[in-house]
């Protein structure tokens, strides 16, 4: 996704904020800082778009990776209706970002799925459709007969629809965004890792191979990588390795799409001419994990012969919580918005308010489950 004036960083800059990664939290926050008067340089190691948003499938998910019966035992019901309160609302910003940017980026809000994979699943599922209506979130549970009667798919025990998901092109839009962000002031250098992040009393200072750039703050929009440089989110933020494979169906049957597992480990999404299977995850022993998704597609999508395609990989990076950190860290002058996990578009677009309001206000308006430096020694 390169584009023009997108040059590698030369020399000294001096400028008020500097963003790590341009991806779509970082072509987002940086659109954001422009819009309220900032002069974002931002700063990426490959291309726009080229690090984990090269993983997202566009599933822009209501509810985290855990079923809700299960963040009801591990977290309490109020705590588990705020997290899918939470990706509600961050859906509504989503969707306000889409107006402002006058592209709807191929967005379609026709639900999304969760299929169970086993017997215990899909009892967890029936349980969690019954508790998640009562707390206001609609959907519909669909036992292995009426989802093998509806759509092209073998194997699974069961599923549940969630009405209030959707999909989109994540790579239109991060094009979109780092776009707009530009002709708001912004400017992107690609090809510009960046080596060294500092803090000191003056601000900021992020040093690539062949310049730096000094600013008053920065924003940290880098997920695996981010712990590297900041050094409060080592071990914190942990590599989450993703795999996927592009896969050609001759059977007109449709599929369920976008969709998850329960667990989270696998996901799909309909493409023109086929579907995306992502595996996120470390590799089976043994095995590579394209040969893992290849497994999958043939157990689970025949009758019809899926024939691989183009595969890739990329590294998101995952918080040991479930939740983002997002704001303020210990011994960083700005901010952070990373260790989405498995479905960033869930969580990106507030997650990026909160972290620029602080930023542009001084006021940390995130929630405490979310701050970045939950955990920090008081």
């Amino acid at each position: 996704m390169t584009g023009p004036g997108r040059s590698p960083l030369h020399g000294d800059h001096h400028t008020d904020v500097v963003v790590l990664g341009a991806g779509l939290t970082g072509c987002l926050a940086a659109w954001e800082l422009a819009r309220r008067g900032r002069r974002p340089i931002v700063l990426e190691a490959a291309s726009v778009g080229a690090g984990a948003t090269a993983a997202d499938l566009g599933h822009v998910a209501t509810g985290p990776r855990l079923l809700y019966v299960e963040a009801i035992r591990r977290w309490g019901r109020e705590a588990a209706r705020e997290a899918w309160e939470v990706q509600r609302e961050n859906h509504d910003r989503l969707r306000e970002l889409l107006a402002a940017l006058d592209d709807d980026c191929g967005y379609r809000a026709d639900g999304g799925f969760l299929l169970a994979e086993d017997r215990t699943e899909g009892e967890a599922l029936a349980e969690s459709e019954d508790t998640l209506r009562e707390d206001g979130f609609s959907g519909e549970f669909l036992d292995h007969y009426m989802l093998e009667s509806r759509f092209g798919v073998q194997g699974f025990a069961a599923a549940y629809w969630c009405a209030e998901d959707a999909g989109l092109d994540p790579r239109r839009l991060v094009a979109a965004l780092a776009a707009a962000a530009e002709r708001e002031g912004a400017r992107i250098c690609e090809g510009s890792t960046v080596l060294a992040l500092e803090s000191s009393a003056a601000g900021v200072s992020a040093a690539t191979e062949r310049g730096r750039v000094e600013a008053g703050t920065a924003f940290v929009a880098l997920e695996a990588a981010a712990a590297g440089l900041v050094p409060f989110l080592k071990g914190r933020v942990t590599p989450l390795p993703a795999h996927w494979i592009d896969v050609q169906r001759d059977d007109a049957l449709p599929l369920p799409s976008p969709a998850r597992t329960c667990g989270g480990e696998i996901a799909w999404r309909v493409l023109p001419g086929g579907l995306r299977v992502v595996r996120f995850g470390g590799g089976v022993t043994g095995r590579p994990a394209d040969e893992r998704l290849e497994d999958f597609t043939r157990r689970h999508f025949a009758p019809a012969s899926p024939r691989p395609g183009p595969r890739g990989a990329a590294v998101a990076g995952k918080s040991g919580d479930g939740f983002p950190f997002v704001g303020a860290v210990p011994g960083l002058n700005g901010a952070v918005a990373c260790g989405y996990g498995t479905f960033g578009l869930g969580w990106v677009a507030l997650s990026v308010r909160w972290a620029v309001d602080g930023l542009v206000t001084g006021r940390d308006a995130v929630p405490a489950r979310f701050r970045a430096s939950r955990g920090a020694a008081p």
